[in-house]
């Protein structure tokens, strides 16, 4: 962006405030929608595991995982580019989300590679992680549900600490309906309600 050392204008400025609201208005509503991905597809494969581990006895229950997360990291990448390409402005809250983003995954991966390494239960571990995303991303948009949802999340992951396996599969799928499903409804309603 070039910048001059004439004042700009009133007309400008007023230019400039209301695009930087629509950019920010524009970015809630994306982050709505990769809560509502990442809800949607976490409840659906952990429901899916419980269903084919315990119910039917299937003998590979963690194909659910194995399907919807490279699926959802694939239509991930394709919404957030084109996302990008939209972005008019890019502030320091968006750049804080990146950051904060990669900083989630990469104790995510880590965690899930050394679980199955050790043969460790993880899903404690992962809702924990899910709390930390949840409530730094809802403490910086300023969005009390997301605050709420990583609070549940904790609670969910310390409790499935002293349950079986079968229960914390059912305990991850209501910590992501609480923490990413329901705020990530309510994002994208007080979005549409306020364009």
């Amino acid at each position: 962006m070039e910048t001059t050392d004439q004042p700009i204008n009133e007309q400008d400025s007023l230019r400039i405030i209301h695009e930087m609201i629509a950019s920010a208005k524009s970015g809630i509503k994306d982050n709505g929608f990769f809560y509502l991905l990442w809800g949607w597809l976490v409840l659906i494969a952990s429901l899916t595991n419980y269903f084919l581990q315990f119910v039917i006895v299937f003998d590979k229950p963690w194909l659910s995982w194995a399907i919807l997360m490279p699926l959802g990291g694939i239509i991930s990448m394709i919404a957030g580019a084109k996302m990008k390409k939209k972005q008019k402005v890019r502030t320091h809250l968006d750049d804080f989300i990146k950051f904060l983003l990669i900083a989630f995954l990469v104790c995510l991966f880590v965690t899930l590679f050394f679980a199955q390494k050790f043969q460790l239960t993880f899903y404690p571990v992962v809702m924990m992680l899910y709390g930390i995303w949840l409530f730094v991303s809802g403490g910086a948009l300023g969005f009390r549900p997301l605050i709420i949802g990583g609070i549940i999340n904790w609670i969910f992951a310390v409790a499935a600490l002293f349950v079986a396996f079968e229960y914390q599969l059912l305990m991850i799928s209501a910590a992501v309906l609480l923490g990413y499903i329901i705020p990530g409804h309510i994002l994208n309603y007080q979005f549409k309600k306020n364009v």
